[in-house]
């Protein structure tokens, strides 16, 4: 595998969960905003790397086309 194929992957498994981790987040905000005052710092301020946005371009036809060759010659061995 090329190295912005297992970026890809990793990304993904990264992505799979961001929504339940965005949301622990928002929980922990509640909790100091109820102990104590938060000084105007929101979720996103306390957990920048949770609510960023991927910069990076969606991946073309041919490298999707790559990917399902793969998974099929991957389960085709198997």
């Amino acid at each position: 595998m090329s190295f912005w194929e297992v970026r890809r992957i990793i990304r993904g498994y990264r992505k799979r969960n961001r929504l339940t981790q965005q949301l622990l987040a928002q929980c922990a905000h509640a909790s100091i905003f109820a102990m104590r005052d938060p000084q105007g710092k929101t979720a996103a301020d306390l957990f920048p790397g949770l609510f960023e946005d991927d910069d990076e371009p969606p991946i073309t036809k041919e490298e999707a086309d790559d990917l399902v060759q793969m998974m099929s010659d991957l389960n085709a061995k198997s």
